[in-house]
């Protein structure tokens, strides 16, 4: 069972992958029949999963943060695990506003997830004082595009209250707040070493 544990942990990408096969193998099937969320959403999806193997690269947007912010040593973690809630997380968000597509705040929830993360590589240029993008950069931006067209097609096609755009920030934040909790406990370090190694960095960063 331990063995196990571990295979997952270390293939995580890779089962998060064939989980999105399915749901493309399933919508190229049922394509006539699906809702436009479902189509708009399975284009996310596909972006998500390309962007998160060019993360995995050396000198990732991630290696970055905890090894700068946090002051984290790579080589003791088990691998995988700094991606297995990165994973499990992406997988239930699309999976369910799949399921759902009525639910119009699951969309929004993964658009705004989108958008969030061509945002946020954009400024870890400036964070980490780059002098070329980080691995990730491309498919977060192109997949920031793509969600940004996205609403427009939904404005555009789909009549809804805006209330459903609350539910989605809320959904976003609640997941994603549970992910980096998740992420945060797999890590070798206590967490007030981690907030003392991430003051010290912003302060030498941003204090002068």
């Amino acid at each position: 069972m331990k063995k196990f544990g571990f295979w997952i942990l270390k293939n995580n990408i890779h089962i998060m992958t064939l989980i999105f096969l399915g749901w493309a193998v399933w919508g190229f099937c049922n394509w006539q029949n699906l809702m436009l969320v479902q189509k708009l959403t399975l284009g996310l999806y596909a972006f998500m999963i390309v962007h998160e193997y060019e993360e995995s690269y050396k000198g990732r947007f991630l290696d970055l943060l905890a090894g700068r912010v946090l002051q984290i040593d790579w080589r003791s973690l088990t691998p995988g695990v700094t991606h297995i809630s990165q994973a499990l997380y992406i997988t239930l968000a699309f999976s369910a506003a799949m399921i759902w597509p009525e639910q119009l705040w699951l969309t929004f929830a993964v658009i705004i997830l989108c958008i969030f993360e061509g945002f946020v590589h954009t400024w870890g240029i400036v964070m980490f004082r780059l002098h070329s993008v980080s691995p990730g950069w491309w498919t977060a931006v192109l997949m920031c595009a793509y969600a940004i067209w996205a609403i427009i097609v939904i404005n555009r096609n789909i009549d809804y209250t805006g209330i459903q755009w609350l539910w989605g920030a809320l959904c976003f934040l609640g997941s994603f707040l549970c992910m980096e909790v998740l992420f945060q406990t797999l890590l070798d370090k206590p967490m007030k070493e981690k907030v003392a190694s991430a003051r010290r960095f912003f302060g030498e960063r941003f204090g002068k």
